[in-house]
């Protein structure tokens, strides 16, 4: 299937797969080139973290930057994210062709990329999981904007950063699609106790 979204001026720098979707400069590329999509290069997620860079395109972030994640990680007290700030064109494209965000009939089940790597391709460079991540995909995403972030991690590496708030600017997407901002709000309201309660529940003391 071709790209339906235009990619945007500032990605036309990227390098293609073969369907045509433009490929982010943090996606893992294994020791044939090929890349997995669903992977992230951690190596090179460090380095638009301390480079001030957007992990999409690669190149300098604005003043102002977004960041798109599920509502517990946007709208909650103590919420995360782990996916690095990036520009609003970027974003754009992400919120309308990431199969993860976008794609109505998304299904974990055929989540390949991290099934195909093969130890034998696989780079010698770190590469994280994080397993405390809800792998249920949440009902809508929550793009927002904002200037300054507070990063957390250990062993000198940065790995989840909560935005400051207020918020500059904040959107309710579902399934490539931005929602009225009352009905975003209202499903966010409604998903954000639910889940957390499952999730805690699911913990390992």
């Amino acid at each position: 299937m071709k790209p339906s979204y235009p990619i945007p001026a500032r990605m036309r720098h990227l390098e293609r797969d073969r369907r045509g979707y433009a490929i982010p400069v943090i996606v893992l590329r294994d020791n044939t080139g090929k890349p997995h999509f669903t992977i992230n290069d951690e190596a090179l997620r460090q380095r638009c973290i301390y480079g001030d860079l957007c992990s999409i395109c690669g190149t300098k972030l604005f003043r102002n930057r977004w960041a798109v994640a599920g509502p517990l990680s946007m709208l909650h007290e103590v919420g995360r994210v782990i996916d690095t700030p990036v520009h609003r064109e970027c974003l754009l494209y992400a919120l309308h062709m990431c199969p993860y965000i976008a794609a109505p009939n998304w299904n974990p089940d055929k989540r390949i990329d991290t099934k195909t790597l093969k130890p034998e391709d696989a780079p010698e460079h770190l590469v994280l999981t994080d397993p405390s991540m809800m792998t249920n995909r949440p009902p809508l995403f929550v793009a927002a904007m904002f200037r300054d972030v507070r990063w957390f991690g250990d062993n000198g590496l940065a790995q989840y950063y909560a935005p400051v708030r207020p918020y500059l600017a904040i959107e309710y997407w579902q399934h490539g699609k931005q929602l009225p901002q009352a009905e975003g709000e209202a499903l966010a309201r409604d998903y954000m106790p639910a889940q957390l309660e499952r999730h805690l529940k699911g913990a390992t003391p």
